[in-house]
């Protein structure tokens, strides 16, 4: 249902969707790994922290992640250690997972890359989180890239980064972004015809399609 709903949307259309509405829900600096990698499914939420005196643990919960969803992994941005390698994303592959989200970074990149498996992150970085992090909650709320993602809400990955849509409003926000999608659409037909740049967007009403309340 995710999948159809958000079928054919950029992640660029569907956030001057949000602005439309009034809803934050771009991701800052979360990146993907390479251009194409591509995801839309419900989060599968993750919170890390760092270890204090009783040591740390990574990734024990990708077991029961459900097939299409995405791991979205709050690690409060650190650049400094990682919270996803090649054993991860080998099991994310097996059990058919969506993609993963890190506020934060990954390594061991030849895997994801080799595998076309959508990875999203602040950037790589090869020194374990192991002893240096622990997972705290499965399942909350989590902040990535400023973006509070809860459980199940919708995740949307391409080239462009990462956008979090509350899952109450994902069909206002689907549907939206379709009307944005044809009336753009509409104008680069309008320019390729001939029609001024100006006149184009004008006549489609190009400059407040974001607009909250046009």
């Amino acid at each position: 249902m995710t999948k159809e709903l958000f079928a054919g949307l950029s992640t660029p259309t569907v956030s001057d969707a949000l602005d439309k509405l009034g809803i934050p829900g771009a991701c800052l600096g979360i990146a993907p790994l390479f251009n194409e990698a591509a995801t839309c499914g419900p989060a599968f939420t993750v919170r890390y922290q760092p270890v204090g005196v009783a040591g740390g643990t990574v990734g024990d919960f990708i077991d029961d992640v459900p097939e299409g969803a995405v791991v979205v992994i709050d690690n409060a941005g650190r650049t400094d250690c990682t919270v996803w390698g090649d054993i991860m994303t080998t099991l994310a592959v097996a059990k058919g997972i969506g993609g993963t989200v890190i506020d934060g970074v990954c390594r061991d990149v030849a895997r994801p890359l080799a595998d076309g498996y959508p990875m999203f992150t602040c950037g790589r970085f090869m020194l374990t989180g192991k002893d240096r992090v622990a997972c705290v909650e499965v399942g909350g709320t989590v902040s990535v890239g400023g973006i509070n993602v809860r459980k199940d809400d919708i995740i949307l990955g391409d080239a462009n980064g990462v956008i979090a849509i509350p899952r109450e409003h994902a069909e206002e926000v689907a549907k939206i972004a379709r009307e944005i999608d044809a009336r753009e659409e509409a104008i680069i037909a309008d320019i390729q015809s001939g029609t001024t740049l100006r006149e184009a967007r004008a006549k489609h009403g190009y400059h407040t399609l974001q607009t909250r309340g046009a």
